[in-house]
């Protein structure tokens, strides 16, 4: 193993050791705060069972009758004075949280009182490890808690940790190193990702975010490392103002559901040196307008620039439209004038259980072309269409997915004339194209120096909770390409991922997979064997991190 990657992961152990004892020190001085006592806002902890003379109790009740939750606490708990599980509190918070969403969907942010919100932010602080069980609260993780923030004030002063993932996989029939398929071979390798952070809150609108990042693999000839600055930005906003909020420096930018844009979570990364200035001229209404150069050394070889713009304009909880526009001159070997244009609008609606999407693109711009000059300028389309249901089955939560995926190819970029054609979503980090990167991108696949261009996707897939801690996955992804050569079938062939999930805690889970690649006649056609192709792997995910919270104001 290198020495680097072993310095790496020495410091990561520590800063772990370190935050886990300082978490341990605050659950000790959060165990006197247990006593059944009115809360003051502030975090408390909350016992496995409480009354309703715990200010927990008493908040629950008042709020869940105010908003009419469809969950109460039982009557035994509230006349009777019976003891409450913890678990029961949180399901009670959950169902208030998603009248207080619905509400502020229809009526706007300042329907709530800010009072609410903050009663409501300290009974989710202190249930987070319960309600982290619900799987409809992981859906709507992110906009609870956009929800519960106080307006242009962090929750915390500073944050120290490191959070990445440790896994080892292990493949047949394909290469890691470079993603290709390779009948017979086989190998295993041990990855990496380890990114120490620090953010400070100096005022209520300055926000000071560095990350660094080490990134790496061995196993048999594999031996890589790298490690560099992953994210450091300045962030600035008009204070006590919704209006204007400007991010320098070094970022990452992820948009939509990441079908043309995101930041390649499972590997090493995507980031920018660039500004993005978001305007928010009215509540629903947000613009951003950004620009930058790809960042070395996390970008593949990529070079050059991405600037456009994304606006969202949000109905209500669920319900959105967005509208988009980038230009994107990245690419290995860049020769000039090469540029991609991407147009997209993006539709989200959510009709109780039932959540879809729609997202259609266009491509223009020009291409090099090394046989004909003519053939240089882009027209090029996809896009996709999703369903998710959420649904009870035998005491269990159960979701449901559907999806539709279509990128144009043509038959000169099957015959490697001219990829004019061809649609391309480069710094795409969306399950839509798998889970086991046989499928790189919506351009299609290249077996054997044969190419198969464009993509029709058709996936269905279905989760469920076993456990309040366990989740198990299965998908299945059938590929069929748009444009082949002469003689050569479209067929790619049917892609299935089973992931089994247990989340040991808030900050740490462990995650185990098999997925099998069951090639079709394309790749029998381009390597004259067609060996299906088998990927498994078990990884750790960890955030540790060390909080010190803003002091109230008085």
């Amino acid at each position: 193993m290198p020495r680097k990657m072993l310095v790496m992961l020495s410091i990561s152990v520590m800063a772990a050791g370190t935050a886990l004892a300082h978490e341990d020190d605050v659950k000790k001085g959060e165990a006197a705060l247990a006593a059944e006592n009115p809360g003051d806002g502030s975090e408390q902890r909350i016992p496995e069972k409480v009354t309703i003379k715990h200010w927990s109790c008493r908040e629950i009740a008042e709020l869940g009758k105010k908003y009419e939750a469809t969950k109460k606490l039982p009557e035994a708990v509230v006349v009777e004075g019976k003891p409450c599980p913890r678990s029961d509190l949180a399901g009670c918070l959950l169902s208030i949280l998603d009248k207080v969403m619905d509400k502020c969907g229809k009526e706007g942010a300042d329907a709530i009182p800010r009072e609410d919100l903050d009663r409501l932010a300290a009974l989710h602080e202190a249930l987070k490890p319960e309600l982290a069980r619900y799987p409809a609260y992981l859906v709507r993780r992110e906009a609870i808690e956009a929800m519960l923030a106080k307006p242009e004030v962090p929750e915390f002063e500073y944050k120290v940790g490191v959070n990445g993932f440790l896994r080892g996989e292990g493949v047949r029939n394909f290469r890691l190193p470079d993603f290709s398929y390779a009948a017979g071979h086989g190998e295993g390798r041990f990855l990496y990702r380890v990114k120490p952070y620090a953010y400070w809150h100096p005022t209520d609108y300055l926000d000071i975010h560095v990350e660094g990042q080490g990134y790496g693999f061995t196993g048999g000839s594999q031996n890589s490392g790298k490690y560099s600055l992953y994210q450091g930005f300045v962030e600035g906003k008009i204070p006590e103002k919704d209006w204007l909020a400007l991010k320098v420096g070094r970022q990452e930018f992820n948009y939509g559901s990441a079908f043309i844009l995101g930041p390649d979570s499972l590997y090493n990364g995507l980031s920018f040196d660039a500004a993005r200035l978001r305007v928010q001229p009215l509540s629903p209404l947000a613009v951003d307008l950004l620009g930058g150069f790809y960042a070395t050394p996390f970008s593949d070889g990529l070079k050059g620039y991405l600037a456009g713009t994304y606006a969202t304009y949000t109905f209500s909880e669920g319900n959105a439209v967005e509208a988009y526009a980038f230009r994107d001159t990245g690419s290995p070997n860049r020769h000039a004038g090469e540029h991609l244009d991407t147009w997209g609008l993006r539709g989200t609606a959510r009709l109780g259980p039932v959540s879809l999407e729609i997202e259609p693109v266009y491509e223009s711009g020009r291409v090099f072309n090394s046989t004909s000059s003519a053939d240089d300028n882009i027209s090029a389309y996809g896009g996709h269409l999703d369903a998710t249901v959420e649904t009870d089955l035998a005491g269990h939560k159960n979701k449901f997915f559907a999806s539709y995926a279509y990128g144009s190819g043509s038959r000169d970029a099957a015959n490697q004339v001219s990829s004019r054609g061809e649609f391309r979503t480069p710094d795409n980090d969306s399950s839509l194209v798998g889970d086991m990167s046989v499928i790189g991108d919506m351009s299609g696949i290249t077996v054997n120096s044969h190419h198969a261009s464009g993509l029709q996707i058709g996936t269905l897939g279905w989760g469920i909770d076993v456990t309040r801690e366990v989740n198990f996955s299965a998908t299945g992804r059938y590929f069929l390409a748009n444009n082949v050569e002469n003689g050569f079938s479209r067929h790619l062939g049917l892609e299935t991922d089973f992931t089994l999930t247990y989340a040991m805690s808030d900050n740490l889970s462990l995650v185990a997979g098999y997925d099998r690649f069951f090639t079709d006649g394309f790749f029998r056609n381009a390597s004259g064997i067609g060996k299906d192709i088998d990927y498994g792997y078990v990884m750790l995910q960890f955030d540790l991190a060390r909080t010190k919270l803003k002091t109230a104001k008085m």
